[in-house]
């Protein structure tokens, strides 16, 4: 099964209930307590050699990772971060050489953003591996399943750079990759404030964090929405040292994608002045239910591509 074959074959088998807000694919749970508050629920695992290699990554710099991904899926559903259960599996004893920096990352992160670890469990693992489990909150959940044709599409900051460091770090040493590089893949920022002002002032549609790549997370929308989407190639705000492939599809990028009316355009760009910092609009919704990268005046489908755990080789 592909990543995607498993989560629908998850879907029989979860809760059918009233108060479960019901959408095919989220970023998060989401739970209605009252016409007021909705619980919003998110769990990520970092696995070793999978998600990080530790001849490059610091223990330090593993805990606001851990924290950031899960941070990241609140953010998108326009929430507040409240509290967190950790896990953590390794196949050698736990020492305070690794496992200080490793919580001092993990808990000055979520602190940042209101957040608070309160429990967890730890096991003897044939490797080491990490999982976080979130509760947020919000009075108003952005799904993925809002997006309309005519609605325009934004991302909230330049794209490519942590996947820019997978390449780097393949041909340099990493005291040689640049810092904005260096600190786009290994300490992240999660969107928290720009997704509960979305929230708060009701101006997107739809949203989800990049996670796994501008086109395969905008897929994710239009799927969701039954919808297509066309993108600018000269609107994607690519990273300094990253590439245009880097942008399209690499992947860990923590910025939010998301749909805005025509007639909420000067909401967001006051929002954007508001908050001092540049939102960019790369691409407009379309009923046709394809995705089409306009290069040139030219338009060209594409297929949607980014990190996938079981892709078929």
């Amino acid at each position: 099964m592909t990543e995607k074959e498993w989560i629908s074959y998850l879907k029989k088998y979860l809760l059918e209930n009233s108060l479960v807000i019901k959408s095919k694919n989220e970023d998060c749970a989401v739970i209605k307590l009252n016409k007021n508050k909705y619980l919003l629920f998110t769990t990520d695992a970092l696995i070793e050699e999978i998600h990080f290699r530790l001849s490059y990554t610091s223990f330090f710099d593993l805990g606001v990772k851990l924290a950031v991904s899960n941070l990241s899926d609140i953010a998108a559903m326009g929430g507040e971060p409240k509290w967190a259960l950790l896990t953590l599996g390794s196949p050698h004893s736990i020492e305070s050489s690794w496992i200080e920096p490793f919580m001092e990352g993990l808990t000055i992160t979520l602190k940042k953003f209101g957040a608070f670890l309160v429990g967890g469990d730890t096991v003897k693992s044939p490797s080491f591996f990490i999982n976080l489990a979130l509760i947020g909150e919000t009075k108003n959940p952005i799904l993925r399943k809002g997006a309309k044709s005519g609605e325009f599409i934004f991302v909230s900051k330049p794209l490519g750079e942590s996947s820019a460091f997978l390449r780097f770090i393949k041909k340099i040493n990493s005291k040689d990759i640049p810092e904005s590089v260096k600190l786009a893949h290994l300490r992240p920022e999660p969107e928290i404030i720009l997704g509960k002002e979305l929230a708060k002032q009701k101006l997107a549609t739809s949203m989800i964090d990049i996670s796994d790549g501008l086109l395969l997370d905008l897929w994710r929308i239009c799927e969701e929405s039954e919808v297509g989407a066309e993108i600018w190639e000269e609107r994607i705000p690519v990273g300094k040292f990253a590439i245009l492939e880097d942008a399209l599809s690499g992947g860990e990028d923590y910025a939010l994608l998301f749909t805005v009316k025509e007639e909420n355009l000067k909401k967001v760009e006051k929002l954007s002045k508001k908050l001092n910092r540049s939102l960019f609009k790369i691409g407009k919704i379309i009923e046709e239910k394809k995705l089409y990268l306009i290069k040139d005046s030219k338009k060209l489908e594409i297929q949607s591509r980014g990190f996938n755990h079981f892709a078929k080789n």
